[in-house]
């Protein structure tokens, strides 16, 4: 396929796939081919700007270039973003923190995520009880965007600390393309794994109409070994990704722009956690766990060109289903030697939800004294989420006297550890605006605001021993609403200094939804009957500079960040139920750098980014463990330090194009938890690769082999410990992806 990035020449091409930070630019051939950073223009701003004019730190990364260094997933490349810390744990589950903002940092955590995951300009958060999150192949994506700092005057509640924004390549009308590949990834003390795709883009009807079709086909290597049963590499899984784009011309003014999206996934057995910190596996799993889950995104986007303005509308709707089934034993006592499936205590989990976004938004166009844009928002969301935890045995004995006790209306959930089915609605009604300014030609100043109103309303309901003994013997019948209203402002000045150098300031606010309690509300065990939402205000200071003729590029900032009423999981003393509480009060404040460098020497191109995070509690409070968390405390996902860098070296050797990188990147350390009971990360990787290219060749074949984790470091990424009711104490950790050989072979057409 022909793409832009395609006609560039190697050298060129190849310069990309070495940023592994900030803005990630392509290379300019003017000047009788002298190789420069040149622009890259996104739309996160719901602007199409050049990326070094907006005054706020994005990270922008190029996908075809994901897809040459062969990432298959966003904790592959996004952590190389300073600020940015992942807590991946198996697919459709990961937690992502921002400059330090995410109290709950683990990947299973039913806290609505701090971080907004969009696809294009519809976000796939969820307000109430987090699902999955998105993880996209970047086969056939245009890029990946992450918008550092709060976004509520932008997106609304969807994204608190910042915003991780994929854009899906568009239809064109040029001419027909197509693309294909294939992936063996082979990873070290763990199984081997296929992925494989092919995308075409397909003009229907003169210069009006045209398709793009994707199709992605992954595996997912097992990594993690059943030491009771002896059993290796349990977690292999794979799943399905389907993708349709549809853009209609029908005049000069007009356009439209269907977009469907489909995608799952399945495992036999979803192991992902560590009860140590040297290999993957645990000894406490006593059955295998299945689970599957699938997400889509069918939206259509109508624009018109007015002559001075132009509005436009988009209406997506989301859909996700979850079903999970867990081994929950070890939640009360690690199993002893010995103990088989039925001597362990099942959980099974469903969660459905639906989502429904209507956006107007009306945007200037031609001379005005002032860029301006005005939308209207709808976001309506509907939950349904059960949960079933019992015996083995009693699933077993139940069975056994099926024939007696099917006469008794749900005898099996009134006789089980805990049944409840949580069934809710979330709406979100919004006006917002973003004026900019410009003066003498280098002084912008930009305002903007957002006023909403949040409603969140529905129920609990819960039978069985648990729901029981944290209701006085009583089922659960809870119903509540909470309805709340504010504005999100956004306040920017940037002044250009020279052509080369900008300076710019930033005051941002952001919101996350508040909700209900998911079990009752107890004053002896301090849980509320519903909990608010949380605020973030983010103050930012950065520079922009370009040297020796745009081949140097370096870009630093400064944050600080004050965070109120966070909202943390907790669990009841009695009883070990999850409720979510807002407590105390939190501030964060760091800087971050990059450079990127063209240098002297042909085909030498160098980057380097690092940054420092210091994300702390400023008010005391006690968490439900009765673990008193005192002013000063790191925040959960708030990695001390982070630092990449890269180097990478291309030329052509007998008419084959090739290119060697190598990078380095280091996370730091924080805690899994605010108790800090353990520390995570604190470790470095290197990774490298080779590339090699026949583009004179009709189907340009190329040939990369690409390496993570080159030294196999093994290192907790997430996790703690704790004290069980039987006084035992207990680690559960998450853990880096191990060495993992990458070799792709792709074709375009």
């Amino acid at each position: 396929m022909i793409t832009a990035f395609n006609r560039l020449s190697l050298a060129n091409r190849l310069y990309l796939l070495t940023l592994p930070l900030a803005s990630v630019s392509q290379l300019s051939l003017a000047d009788a081919g002298k190789r420069q950073i040149e622009e890259v223009i996104v739309t996160a701003t719901k602007r199409s700007e050049n990326l070094r004019d907006i005054p706020a730190s994005i990270a922008h990364f190029d996908g075809s270039a994901l897809e040459e260094q062969g990432k298959l997933n966003l904790s592959d490349y996004l952590q190389e973003t300073p600020g940015v810390v992942l807590n991946n744990a198996t697919p459709g589950f990961m937690r992502i923190s921002i400059r330090g903002i995410g109290i709950d940092n683990s990947p299973n955590s039913t806290v609505s995520s701090p971080v907004g995951i969009l696809i294009g300009d519809t976000s796939f958060s969820d307000p109430y009880v987090a699902s999955i999150t998105p993880d996209l192949s970047a086969f056939d994506l245009a890029s990946v965007e992450v918008l550092k700092g709060p976004q509520g005057t932008v997106f609304g509640g969807a994204a608190l600390s910042g915003a991780v924004r994929y854009v899906l390549e568009p239809p064109h009308m040029e001419g027909f393309e197509a693309k294909a590949f294939s992936q063996l990834s082979d990873v070290s003390h763990g199984g081997e794994a296929y992925t494989s795709g092919v995308s075409a883009n397909v003009p229907l009807y003169e210069d009006k109409l045209a398709a793009r079709l994707g199709f992605v086909k992954r595996e997912y290597p097992g990594v993690f070994d059943n030491r009771r049963t002896g059993e290796e590499d349990v977690n292999d899984g794979g799943g399905e990704q389907r993708r349709a784009l549809l853009r209609w011309l029908p005049t000069d003014k007009l356009s439209v722009n269907l977009t469907y999206l489909h995608q799952d996934f399945a495992v036999d057995d979803a192991v992902y956690i560590a009860d140590n910190r040297e290999e993957r596996s645990l000894d406490d799993v006593l059955f295998a766990q299945p689970s599957n889950h699938d997400f889509s995104l069918k939206s259509m986007e109508l624009r018109y060109d007015f002559e001075h303005f132009s509005v436009l509308s988009l209406t997506s709707k989301i859909t996700k289903d979850l079903y999970n089934v867990s081994d929950i034993s070890a939640t009360f006592n690690s199993p002893p030697p010995g103990a088989g499936p039925d001597e362990g205590i099942i959980s099974v989990v469903n969660h459905n939800s639906n989502a429904l976004s209507q956006e107007f938004r009306f945007q200037s166009s031609g001379d005005w004294w002032v860029d301006w844009i005005v939308g209207l928002y709808s976001y309506d969301y509907e939950m349904y989420f059960d949960i079933f935890i019992n015996t083995v045995a009693q699933q077993s004995l139940n069975s056994t006297l099926a024939p007696i006790v099917g006469l008794v209306p749900g005898f099996d959930k009134e006789t089980s550890v805990l049944y409840a089915f949580n069934d809710a609605t979330a709406t979100e009604h919004a006006v917002f605006f973003d004026l900019t300014k410009t003066l003498w030609d280098s002084l912008h100043f930009a305002v903007g605001a957002r006023y909403y109103e949040t409603v969140v309303e529905g129920g609990y309901n819960g039978v069985g021993v648990l729901a029981r003994a944290a209701n006085n013997g009583q089922a659960v019948d809870i119903h509540e609403e909470i309805i709340e209203d504010g504005v999100s402002p956004r306040y920017s000045v940037k002044y250009d200094i020279t052509e080369e150098h900008s300076v710019y300031v930033q005051a941002a606010r952001g919101f996350r939804f508040g909700g209900i309690q998911t079990i009752p509300s107890s004053e002896v065990e301090r849980v509320p009957s519903t909990y608010k939402s949380d605020k973030i205000w983010n103050y930012e200071l950065g520079l922009r500079s370009s040297w020796l003729e745009n081949t140097l590029q370096i870009d630093a900032a400064i944050f600080e960040i004050e965070y109120t009423d966070p909202q943390i999981q907790q669990k009841t003393q009695t009883t070990q139920l999850n409720f979510r509480d807002n407590v105390g009060a939190a501030k964060s404040s760091g800087y971050e750098i990059s450079l990127r460098w063209l240098t002297p020497i042909d085909g030498l191109t160098l980057a380097a980014s690092g940054g420092e995070v210091d994300a702390h509690t400023t008010e005391e409070f006690e968490d439900s463990n009765r673990n008193l968390i005192p002013p000063g405390t790191q925040m959960p996902g708030a990695a001390d330090s982070q630092y990449a860098v890269s180097a990478s070296y291309f030329n052509t050797l007998f008419g084959v194009d090739y290119n060697v990188y190598l990078s380095y990147d280091y996370i730091g350390k924080n805690f899994g938890d605010l108790a800090q009971t353990e520390a995570v990360n604190d470790f470095s990787t290197l990774n490298g690769g080779l590339s090699l290219a026949l583009n004179e060749l009709r189907f340009r074949p190329q040939l990369s082999i690409n390496i993570s984790n080159i030294r196999d470091t093994t290192n907790a990424i997430g996790g703690g410990s704790r004290t069980l009711a039987t006084q035992e104490e207990q680690a559960i950790f998450t853990l880096n992806s191990p060495r993992t050989l990458n070799a792709r072979l792709s074709f375009e057409f």
